[in-house]
């Protein structure tokens, strides 16, 4: 990869998304970015006759699974376990099923659309034990585009070698931690610093298992918590777990909406994954709209902040899985990993355009339409026609 040199009116610099202009990147051989310069703005933006170019952190998309993309609303007014319980939910149906060939193609398309999107990482929940994990790693084999695998496991002999092969573990759900798998997977916590995830509080909240989980300490990382209330919230904020959302498919599936007040309330840095592909599209900005606009109808005193709401796709997903030195926000040092809009669009355009309404028309208006370009480490991997 050779040198590059990137300039663009206007950014979000820096772990604090602060709105900069005159922004010029130059990345060295590795994608990084070795030089950094910009200027600060007025309180009024400057725009162009007909391009006025904003710079966007890469997003992440903190929870998804790829591997049943091929199979797009087969789970369309069904229920929860209906489609994706296993072993027999529809999803796991289809993926026994189908031809390697078609659920390949299906991965790729993805990780395009994902590009489209500005989304430069995700964190995907592996089905098939071994053969999903090198699936997924041969279809996307030098794809420019950062992701990290959590793979499952069927019994207690798959468990090493899935945290082996896979960069952690994704548990269906802690109930499958049998007292054999549960030694398992601390011989593989002692080998390894592999985080653990598991879905918990999806449909149901079960206490006892909310304990368990904590009491034996192998979990990172919980995934949904949409059943939560306060008082599992501050018990997870105090054992030092992360917690990811996915309200479009808590909504896709009648389950609920995540406790958002009171995870504001204990200033818990909770991340965003859009979960099943089969069942919802990998846009992070219809997450934050969704999840925004329907806090306030269950509490109309909830005021999200933009800033907040775009730290849970960039800053705080980066942090949950200890990759703030490469990615979330445009830093030196970091990967050069963000994408472009035009300010001058038609759903953008704003006049006269203030510092405090770049950030409501980013959460609020961008579309997957409005991005130019996707760079993944300096290069241009995506641009539209």
């Amino acid at each position: 990869m050779s040198e590059n040199v990137i300039k663009c009116d206007y950014g979000l610099i820096g772990d604090d998304l602060e709105l900069k202009k005159d922004i010029e990147i130059k990345t060295n051989k590795e994608g990084r970015i070795s030089q950094l310069s910009f200027s600060t703005p007025e309180n009024k933006l400057k725009l162009e006759d007909s391009q006025t170019i904003l710079m966007i952190p890469g997003l992440i998309n903190s929870h998804i699974h790829v591997g049943d993309s091929f199979a797009k609303e087969k789970g369309y007014n069904k229920n929860l376990a209906e489609v994706v319980a296993p072993p027999d939910g529809i999803k796991h149906l289809l993926l026994r099923e189908t031809p390697m060939n078609v659920k390949s193609q299906g991965i790729l398309k993805t990780a395009e659309d994902l590009l489209h999107n500005g989304i430069t990482c995700f964190m995907d929940f592996r089905e098939h034990g071994l053969e999903g994990i090198n699936l997924l790693k041969k279809v996307l084999l030098n794809f420019p585009i950062d992701y990290f695998l959590f793979g499952r496991f069927d019994d207690k002999e798959q468990v090493c070698p899935v945290y082996d092969l896979a960069d952690g573990i994704g548990l269906v759900t802690y109930n499958q931690v049998t007292p054999s798998i549960q030694e398992e997977l601390k011989i593989c916590k002692k080998s390894g610093k592999k985080k653990i995830a598991c879905h918990c509080g999806e449909n149901t909240r079960d206490i006892a298992l909310i304990e368990r989980i904590i009491d034996e300490g192998l979990v990172d990382i919980l995934v949904h918590g949409t059943q939560f209330i306060e008082e599992d919230l501050v018990k997870i904020k105090d054992h030092d777990l992360s917690l990811i959302i996915c309200p479009r498919c808590n909504g896709y599936f009648g389950v609920g909406f995540p406790p958002i007040s009171p995870i504001l309330k204990l200033k818990m840095q909770i991340s965003i994954g859009s979960d099943n592909v089969m069942a919802n599209s990998p846009d992070l900005f219809e997450e934050l709209r969704y999840l925004y606009r329907v806090s306030r109808v269950i509490d109309k005193t909830q005021l999200l902040e933009p800033k907040t709401l775009l730290s849970m796709i960039t800053i705080n997903a980066a942090k949950i899985f200890e990759l703030e030195n490469d990615i979330g926000s445009i830093k030196k040092g970091k990967y050069a990993n963000f994408f472009t809009v035009n300010l001058n669009d038609p759903n953008l355009h704003v006049y006269p355009l203030e510092i405090q309404d770049i950030y409501r028309l980013i959460v609020q208006r961008i579309k997957s339409s409005n991005i130019l370009k996707t760079y993944y480490r300096g290069n241009a991997v995506f641009e539209r026609n």
